[in-house]
C-alpha cells in the first residue's frame, strides 16, 4: 500500500516534443549520460563523507563524556572540546563489575572477566600473597575490572574482601602491585528511639535500625542486663549511629556512637570513646562497660541474628535450688561462656547429661548442663574466651524438656548470677575523663537526657 501511494504521488515525466530533442545524436546523448553519472557519484560521495564526519563527531563526543581516570585514581569528566594532548596523558578506563557466584573458580573469573592469560593470573596471585589470598574469593563479594579503552588491556582489578576493605591490583611493567585500601564512605550520624511493645529486635527494626546495629546494641549492654529475659513492655531505647553511603548507595552502618536503654526503670548508657589509640564503650561515668561476666549464657546476638522479627525464641528463666538458673530454650540454641576461663571438664555427668565446667579468675567457676551437644574443641584444659560458643541447649540426663542449667560458684560456694555484684570496668584517667565528658555532652540530648 505504501509503494502504491509513493507511485501515485511521484511527479510524472512529460516527454519533450520539440524538434531539437528529436534530432539529438546518439553520441550527444551518451555524453550527457556520462556527465550525469559522474555528477551523481560526486553528490553521493559528498553525502557519505559529511555523514561519516557527523557520526564520528557524535561518537567522539560520547567517548569524552565517559568516566576518565588518571594514574592517581582520580576521576574527571571531560567535554567535547577537551584538549587531545591532555586526554592522551590519562588512562581512559571502562569499568565492568562482577559478583562472585557459587561455583566460581578464581582463575576462571580472572581469565573470563579480566581476560588474563595463565601467566598473568599466576603473577597476579603471587603478587598478592602477602596482602590477600586471591584464590579465596567469597561468594557474593563484588569485583571491578578496569580496562584501558585504547589497548583493551585490563589495568586494574578491585575486589571488596569485606565491608571495610578493597583489594586493589594494578598492572605494572614488571607485573602487578597489590595493596589493601580502606573503603571510603560518606558518613552521616542518625538517631532513632522507640518503646518496647513486642521485643527489642522487632521494635528496633520498626524504628529503623538495621540488624547489625541492633546486635551491636545488644552486645554493648550484655554486661548490664539480659536482652532475652529481662526486657519489659514499656522499656525505652535511643541509639545514635553512623549511616554510611558509598557512591550514593547505603552501605553497612558504622559505629554506634551512643545508646541508652531504660530497663524496668533503670537507665543504662553507653558512649563510644577513643582514647590512647583504641576505642571502647563507656558508661556515663567514664568506666568501661566490659566486666568479667556476661549477664547470660545465651547470646542475644547468636540467638537473634538471621531472624526477620516474625519469630521469637521462647526463652524463659527461673532460679532453682542453690541459685542454679534454668533457661528454657529450643534444642540447639547456642550456649556461650559467660567469662574467659579454662575447661575443667566436658562430657557426660549422669543426671546432668552433657555437662561443661569452666574455671575463671577470682575464684569463680560456672557449669552448663543438659546440653544436646558439646562444641568442637571444647575439652578438658582448653582455653575459652568470653562469648565463645561451648555447647548447645538440649534435654540430656534427668530433664523433662530442652533447657540449660546454668550455675556459678565463688570459692566453692553457690552464688546467684542474676545478683552478682561485679566491679565496674576500668575507669578513664582524669585527663581522658574530662575529654570524655565533653564528648558525652554531644549526645545527651539525642538520648533524651
Amino acid at each position: 500500500m505504501a509503494i502504491e501511494r509513493y507511485q501515485y504521488y511521484r511527479p510524472r515525466r512529460t516527454p519533450l516534443r520539440d524538434a531539437t530533442h528529436d534530432q539529438l545524436s546518439a553520441s550527444t546523448v551518451a555524453w550527457w549520460r556520462a556527465v550525469s553519472f559522474v555528477a551523481f557519484g560526486v553528490v553521493v560521495c559528498a553525502a557519505v563523507w559529511f555523514g561519516w564526519k557527523n557520526v564520528a563527531g557524535f561518537v567522539e563526543q560520547r567517548q569524552t563524556h565517559e568516566e576518565v581516570r588518571g594514574d592517581d585514581g582520580a576521576t574527571a569528566q571531560t567535554d567535547g572540546n577537551v584538549n587531545a594532548d591532555t586526554a592522551s596523558d590519562r588512562v581512559n578506563e571502562r569499568i565492568t563489575s562482577y559478583t562472585i557466584a557459587e561455583g566460581d573458580i578464581p582463575a576462571d573469573v580472572f581469565a573470563r572477566e579480566g581476560r588474563f592469560d595463565a601467566n598473568e593470573i599466576a603473577a597476579l596471585i603471587d603478587a598478592g600473597k602477602d596482602v590477600f589470598d586471591l584464590t579465596k574469593l567469597k561468594i557474593g563479594q563484588p569485583m571491578r575490572f578496569c580496562t584501558d579503552t585504547r589497548t583493551g588491556e585490563t589495568v586494574r582489578v578491585e575486589y571488596d574482601c569485606d565491608t571495610e576493605s578493597t583489594i586493589v591490583a594494578e598492572r605494572r611493567e614488571s607485573g602487578f602491585a597489590v595493596r589493601k585500601d580502606a573503603i571510603a564512605y560518606d558518613v552521616v550520624e542518625r538517631s532513632v528511639s522507640g518503646t518496647i511493645d513486642n521485643f527489642f529486635y522487632v521494635d528496633a527494626i520498626n524504628a529503623g535500625l538495621t540488624e547489625p546495629t541492633i546486635l551491636t546494641v545488644g552486645d554493648m549492654f550484655s554486661f548490664s542486663f539480659d536482652f532475652m529475659t529481662d526486657i519489659r513492655v514499656g522499656d525505652t531505647f535511643a541509639v545514635v549511629y553512623e549511616e554510611r553511603l558509598r557512591d550514593g548507595t547505603r552501605g553497612p552502618d558504622g559505629v554506634v556512637r551512643a545508646a541508652r536503654f531504660v530497663n524496668d526503670g533503670t537507665s543504662h548508657e553507653a558512649y563510644y570513646f577513643e582514647y590512647d589509640g583504641a576505642g571502647a564503650y563507656y558508661d556515663g561515668d567514664g568506666h568501661k562497660l566490659e566486666r568479667q561476666f556476661l549477664q547470660a549464657p545465651l547470646s542475644y546476638r547468636r540467638i537473634t541474628s538471621g531472624f526477620t522479627g516474625a519469630r521469637r525464641h521462647p526463652i524463659t528463666k527461673r532460679v532453682s535450688a542453690h541459685y542454679q538458673i534454668d533457661y528454657a530454650a529450643p534444642t540447639g540454641t547456642p550456649v556461650v561462656a559467660t567469662a574467659e576461663g579454662t575447661v575443667s571438664s566436658a562430657g557426660w555427668e549422669g543426671g546432668w547429661g552433657n555437662m561443661i565446667r569452666l574455671t575463671h579468675a577470682n575464684g569463680y567457676t560456672t557449669h552448663y548442663g543438659h546440653l544436646s551437644a558439646i562444641a568442637k574443641n571444647i575439652r578438658s584444659g582448653a582455653h575459652v574466651s568470653r562469648g565463645d560458643v561451648i555447647g548447645f541447649v538440649g534435654s540430656t540426663g534427668w530433664s523433662t524438656g530442652p533447657h540449660l542449667d546454668y550455675g556459678m560458684k565463688k570459692n566453692g560456694t553457690p552464688v546467684n548470677p542474676m545478683k552478682l555484684e561485679q566491679p565496674k570496668g576500668d575507669p578513664l584517667d582524669s585527663a581522658a575523663r574530662e575529654a570524655f565528658l565533653r564528648h558525652k555532652e554531644m549526645y545527651m540530648h539525642q538520648l533524651g537526657l
